[in-house]
């Protein structure tokens, strides 16, 4: 049996599944729902699945533990073997909540099962919709909406070839980039030294878990149209308005922070098929943020800060835990992962007032207070917090400031509605 090295980006996921306790593996999943065309039969729907499992080796990959406990990717050929382990059968649509459910909250091992399954929707006997959920050694978010497109040129009778995968990608690596890793890994160790240590940014009190779903209300094209007039990316803006609110919800003057890399850049890995995604640190502090200040004059200022940070993108776990574990007390961070369309992508949306839901999260493992920046058609953000010194009223702190600064850059944000 042949097996290859591992990826960086699958390392880094393979590194966190290791801390979830054995109940929670399910939190490794994601999932996504796609809905059919009209007229879609059950077969060709089957068919097309397999035929995206020949394209992209990532969804015939088990992964097989070495000696030194890290995993190496293991490729079926055999297609037909990888049809009937996908294929979870059917169930009715009017019962999809449930489903959806059932499906993310049963966990996928990927040392002894492929690392995807799909379950087929049927609305009058119909296929209506594809539940599929995916291990996140398997894919990222973007590796989704790929296998999505993927899937639908392929139900409509397109022949796509095979596709680079993360095989070839994990050889790539241990080769030519190796400078890339050591000049990351040298960023992980300088900015772990400048950090702030736990004392004096993990605040007092227990792990309440809050969750909050803040949905702004501004249509994507009104958002990037908004970040425009500060003359940096959306993401960047959005990553300074996370940080001017915790400045606002405490009395910290600096954070660790750790933006989401999706490691995209290139024309090898944009279309790839795979977890590439890789958390990246750096430091803002109230300086360059400048809470009092109109965030149009320092949105720039954050902008090339995160920016030098993503140059790291890709780099070794091992190294950045060794990096950590030299220095216990470096502060836990806040995390942020922006998931934005491009400028230009179509939205039907209208503005709206804000809204938001506070609820208590369903994942209790990963970063303690982590912001999702989703934009598809809206621009939402999804807030889990279970960090020390974090409770209700420092959340809603928090939460208010955010919408505070959206409302000042966009007429769209038309004031709290809560």
């Amino acid at each position: 049996m042949e097996t290859y090295p591992a990826t960086v980006g699958q390392l880094s996921v393979w590194h966190d599944l290791v801390r979830i306790p054995a109940e929670r593996r399910w939190e490794a999943n994601l999932q996504f729902t796609w809905d059919l065309p009209d007229g879609a039969a059950e077969q060709p729907v089957w068919d097309a699945l397999a035929r995206l499992a020949r394209r992209h080796g990532s969804l015939r990959t088990r992964y097989v533990v070495d000696e030194n406990g890290l995993p190496r990717q293991w490729l079926s050929e055999d297609t037909a073997a990888v049809h009937e382990q996908v294929r979870q059968g059917t169930a009715d649509a009017a019962e999809r909540a449930e489903a959806e459910r059932r499906e993310l909250r049963t966990a996928i091992d990927v040392r002894t099962e492929l690392p995807w399954r799909a379950l087929l929707l049927l609305a009058g006997g119909r296929p209506a919709a594809l539940v599929v959920t995916l291990h996140h050694m398997a894919a990222d978010g973007v590796a989704g909406l790929i296998m999505r497109d993927d899937f639908l040129r392929l139900l409509a009778g397109e022949e796509l070839p095979a596709a680079p995968g993360p095989r070839e990608l994990a050889l790539a690596q241990q080769g030519a980039d190796g400078g890339r890793l050591r000049t990351a890994e040298r960023h992980w160790r300088r900015t772990l030294a400048a950090a702030p240590r736990v004392s004096s940014a993990g605040g007092a009190g227990g792990n309440e878990r809050i969750g909050a779903t803040l949905r702004t209300g501004i249509p994507m094209p009104h958002a990037h149209a908004m970040a425009a007039t500060t003359g940096v990316s959306l993401s960047s803006v959005l990553l300074a308005v996370y940080h001017r609110a915790l400045c606002a919800a405490g009395d910290e003057t600096a954070h660790l922070m750790f933006s989401m890399s999706n490691n995209r850049y290139d024309d090898t890995q944009a279309a790839m098929v795979t977890s590439l995604n890789q958390w990246v640190p750096l430091l803002l502090d109230a300086g360059t943020s400048k809470p009092a200040a109109p965030l149009a004059t320092v949105a720039e200022r954050v902008h090339w800060k995160h920016f030098g940070a993503l140059k790291h993108g890709v780099y070794s776990p091992a190294a950045a835990a060794a990096a950590r574990a030299e220095q216990p007390d470096v502060d836990l961070g806040y995390h942020y992962n922006p998931m934005l369309t491009p400028p230009g992508f179509p939205s039907a949306d209208r503005a709206a007032p804000p809204a938001v839901e506070y609820y208590e999260p369903a994942r209790a493992t990963g970063p303690g207070f982590y912001v999702i920046a989703r934009g598809l058609t809206s621009l939402e953000l999804d807030l889990r917090v279970g960090r020390p010194g974090w409770d209700g009223p420092r959340v809603r702190t928090f939460v208010d400031r955010v919408t505070a600064e959206l409302h000042a850059l966009s007429p769209a944000a038309s004031g709290p509605s809560w």
